[in-house]
């Protein structure tokens, strides 16, 4: 099939087309032409559609949505196939480079340092703490933590929490500092409402990413002995449990 015969092809027919490729197949059909880029490029629910299906049918155990704002195709990339830093746009090996669904950007370490302000900092150059507290962050001090990839198979934070160091997107942070001024005091509290929200279903999106990324390196680790394989996840699912009670007692005080 050339491609006139496959431009002349109705939506349906290509979508259905599309869909049975991988999405590496679906990034290379987009350079192929104007058309094809406009019709794999676009956000609406029908496209979507088309790389949600291509993402399960290539990655099987990979069922879950993308967080809030972010399309198919940037959480494909993101998740799968990137290997570029989103600032310096430097290819990066897969020890030096780190996907932050916070700040929604795969980034290397030197450019994460440059890229992100500190909690303390933000509070010293008059970012009201509030609007911090409704903002995603990444607590620095687990980045390089060279036991993080064995142990975090069985440790569980709370959804929210922002650690010992937490660091903040800056440009991210000036974006929504400057929305907040331009707003009431009325529009204030709504404006930091919804942003909570936001961050509350990120957080719980990523818990789930997180969740079964787990789930995998525990099995990969163990993968001889089913039996310890079993009682990690029994004292990974208690830990969790006991997780969720202390999150609620907080939220009581």
């Amino acid at each position: 099939m050339n491609n006139n015969s496959l431009l002349s092809l109705t939506s349906e027919i290509l979508a259905e087309i599309c869909e049975n490729l991988s999405p590496k197949d679906l990034y290379t059909l987009t350079i192929v032409c104007k058309k094809l880029r406009h019709f794999l490029w676009a956000t609406s629910g029908f496209t979507q559609q088309i790389w949600r299906k291509s993402r399960v049918l290539m990655y099987s155990q990979d069922s879950i949505s993308p967080p809030t704002g972010m399309c198919e195709q940037q959480y494909i990339w993101l998740k799968e196939l990137g290997n570029l830093c989103h600032v310096c746009r430097t290819q990066v090996d897969k020890s030096d480079k780190h996907l932050f669904w916070e700040f929604k950007r795969l980034c290397c370490k030197p450019c994460l340092s440059n890229k992100t302000t500190s909690f303390e900092d933000l509070l010293q150059k008059n970012i009201p703490e509030r609007l911090l507290y409704c903002l995603p962050c990444v607590d620095i001090d687990n980045i390089d933590n060279p036991s993080k990839e064995i142990f975090e198979a069985f440790l569980v934070t709370l959804p929210g929490i922002r650690g010992q160091n937490p660091h903040y997107w800056t440009s991210d942070v000036y974006e929504a500092y400057r929305e907040f001024n331009a707003l009431n005091d009325n529009e204030r509290e709504e404006w930091v409402k919804k942003k909570r929200a936001e961050v509350e279903e990120l957080n719980r999106i990523i818990s789930e990413i997180e969740d079964k990324r787990r789930t995998e390196l525990i099995t990969s680790l163990m993968s001889n002995n089913p039996d310890a394989v079993r009682a990690c996840r029994e004292l990974w699912e208690l830990n969790r449990s006991l997780t969720s009670q202390v999150a609620n007692l907080l939220l009581r005080c």
